[in-house]
């Protein structure tokens, strides 16, 4: 279970440009749970994820992932319990390295760094078949570099090196958003494939409504660094995205026009 209580943080304090991005937040999140952040812009829903990922330590209240907390652990220090997959297809991976090595990479970096052989024919048919659930056809270019593949299958690998080792808490920052219609919803479908198999405690923050509703488990919306609306899976199972625009009034052109 994820507890957020009382979540503070402000951006410039007691300057002119002073932005409270998070007001008093509080939050749980049951084990297993995928959970979909929506809200227009600057509504504080990265600041969130940034928050729970420990790029942010919040000004006041307490993180605990399952009982453990972690409110003043750095992101470095939460890497072996939260996994993060960011918008930018060419973030999460190194791109001079190959496919495997990247893979390798994200085994370290929940295993840790111990002194043995980092590539060997077990960890090779371990990536084969986490790869191979993405259907990109990856699995068979564990030799190929990162910066050789398409956004769409880096992002995937970035997904993948989440996923290998399963992490207590997975964060999606608009992870789709940047890739073609066609690839968002195979990477999508993989992310959901992913989630259940591992029963992944996950939290996607996105501007695309429809895979809110038709992917989340429950559906929070966030505005002014507050929780407004939350929204549990029977009522999900009723809405439609002209429902959450009328019925929250969103004017974010964004998710609007990802309907």
């Amino acid at each position: 279970m994820i507890v957020a209580t009382g979540l503070h943080k402000v951006f410039n304090a007691g300057t002119a440009s002073e932005k409270i991005a998070i007001a008093g937040l509080d939050l749980k999140v049951d084990t297993g749970q995928f959970v979909a952040i929506i809200g227009g812009n600057g509504a504080g829903k990265s600041t969130l994820l940034n928050l729970l990922g420990g790029a942010f330590l919040p000004d006041r209240g307490r993180i605990d992932i399952d009982a453990v907390d972690v409110t003043q652990m750095r992101e470095h220090a939460r890497a072996a319990l939260v996994a993060r997959v960011f918008q930018d297809p060419m973030v999460g991976t190194a791109p001079t390295l190959t496919v495997q090595e990247n893979m390798t990479l994200a085994l370290m970096r929940s295993e840790g760094r111990r002194l043995r052989p980092a590539l060997t024919a077990v960890r090779r048919e371990r990536f084969k078949q986490a790869l191979s659930v993405l259907r990109l056809g990856l699995e068979n270019r564990l030799d190929a570099r990162a910066g050789e593949l398409s956004g769409g299958q880096r992002q995937a690998l970035s997904l993948a090196m989440a996923t290998l080792c399963p992490p207590k808490l997975l964060l999606l920052d608009e992870h789709t958003a940047a890739l073609d219609p066609r690839t968002s919803e195979y990477v999508m479908e993989a992310t959901v494939s992913m989630v259940e198999n591992g029963k992944l405690t996950t939290m996607m923050v996105t501007h695309n409504m429809q895979h809110a509703l038709s992917y989340a488990s429950r559906i929070i919306m966030m505005d002014a660094g507050r929780i407004v609306a939350d929204i549990g899976s029977d009522e999900i199972r009723g809405l439609t995205v002209g429902d959450l625009v009328a019925r929250f009034r969103i004017k974010d052109d964004r998710m609007v026009l990802s309907t």
